[in-house]
């Protein structure tokens, strides 16, 4: 291993003879503290910048990077401000938060502003090795092809119920069908990791499940993804929940990120089935999404949760058009008891979708494993969703 000079900032630190233009940017302090010494060689290059939380960087100083790691600190602004600066002036290039204790709303700023990863401080070799062999990994894997990192539609639930795993399901399985090009497609993954039951939805029997990603740690990577992955006849992809019961307090939150990352490489669009129960890794991904479909029901005990939901979801900075609620299973008669305006009234919020009422074609497509389309191909509830998807289109910016 190179030895260097903790007062020499800008030279050049080399663990190997790769140039691979990988920038660190460390405080004095957090130099210091560092366990980079301990390492005995490894498979990166890095030039290494000593720089103040609050100081800004050079403009030049990424110009030929291809990875950059930096310090941030939740109560320094200004060090978050430079994740934002880099992000606006090179979107392709890779960040790397280093951060000490992290807390939760800092995690998720670091998410939204579009992280390529986060590790914690003091510094060891082994942290960043392996942070910079995944990133490296997958830019090698996708460098002769431009890629972009894919969308995020996220789809939670008021209550318990009330039909979001079959909007998710059918919703993702028609997109894949109406945007069959692109990197990699769409892909589905059931993050219900007690109740998800999207397998049987769609008659997956794939013995790979998300369990099996959870456990891989730091040895996921895009093959380890695409090989648990099912895929339909429409040509979406498939992650299943866990075949047994999982407590979503044993669940690694930093795993989760890595997951939906590397997932975020491989496909164009990410469809994400939500657990019903708040975690704070769930929040997380729905503060990273493009799109948060929130699925109602026409009762007070769905509209009441939908206001708590929503009222979460904007304490938590998560609000605008990218919110749409979509009301499952709407009557259409002439007298109900609830209507779409009253809906709207009751939880104060706009409601954007709605979909009919057609509760035998739904139930006989999942019991049977099969999608709606499949047992009839016009029905009313297949165009409501047809016109869902053109508005996610719409709202992300894409043509049919």
């Amino acid at each position: 291993m190179g030895i260097f000079d903790h007062n020499k900032p800008g030279q050049e630190w080399a663990l190997s003879l790769d140039n691979n233009h990988i920038h660190l940017i460390l405080s004095e302090k957090e130099l210091a503290a560092s366990e980079l010494s301990d390492s005995d060689g490894g498979a990166v290059s890095l030039t290494l910048d000593m720089l103040d939380l609050d100081a800004a960087l050079p403009p030049d100083l990424l110009k030929e990077s291809r990875v950059v790691v930096i310090e941030v600190d939740g109560a320094v602004p200004s060090s978050i401000d430079r994740i934002s600066s880099i992000r606006k002036k090179f979107p392709h290039l890779p960040v790397v938060a280093a951060v000490r204790n992290a807390a939760l709303p800092l995690v998720r700023t670091l998410l939204k502003n579009g992280i390529a990863d986060m590790i914690e401080l003091p510094l060891s070799y082994s942290d960043l090795s392996e942070a910079l062999q995944q990133i490296l990994a997958g830019m090698k894997k996708d460098e002769k092809v431009e890629t972009r990192p894919a969308k995020i539609i996220s789809v939670i639930k008021s209550i318990g119920g009330v039909g979001a795993s079959m909007i998710a399901t059918q919703a993702a399985s028609r997109y894949a069908e109406m945007h069959p090009g692109g990197q990699g497609g769409t892909c589905l993954f059931d993050l219900d990791l007690q109740f998800g039951s999207i397998a049987s939805y769609l008659g997956v029997n794939q013995p790979l499940n998300l369990s099996d990603l959870l456990d891989a740690g730091s040895r996921i990577d895009g093959d380890l993804l695409q090989s648990v992955a099912s895929t339909l006849p429409t040509g979406l992809k498939v992650i299943s929940a866990p075949a047994e019961i999982m407590p979503m307090e044993a669940v690694n939150a930093e795993q989760i990120y890595r997951i939906i990352d590397i997932a975020s490489r491989e496909y164009d669009t990410i469809f994400i089935d939500l657990p019903g129960n708040w975690t704070n890794w769930s929040v997380s991904l729905v503060a990273r999404s493009d799109i948060v479909l929130l699925v109602v029901e026409l009762t007070i005990a769905s509209l009441r949760q939908a206001k708590r939901q929503l009222a979460l979801l904007e304490s938590q900075g998560i609000s605008g058009e990218h919110v749409q609620v979509v009301v499952n299973r709407v009557e259409k008669k002439l007298f109900r008891s609830i209507n779409l305006q009253d809906a709207e009234k009751a939880i104060n919020y706009p409601v954007q979708h709605s979909l009919h009422n057609d509760y035998p074609l739904v139930s006989a497509a999942q019991d049977q494993g099969v999608l709606i389309e499949e047992i009839r191909r016009k029905s009313k509830i297949s165009k409501d969703i047809e016109i869902l998807l053109a508005s996610i289109d719409e709202t992300l910016g894409r043509a049919d």
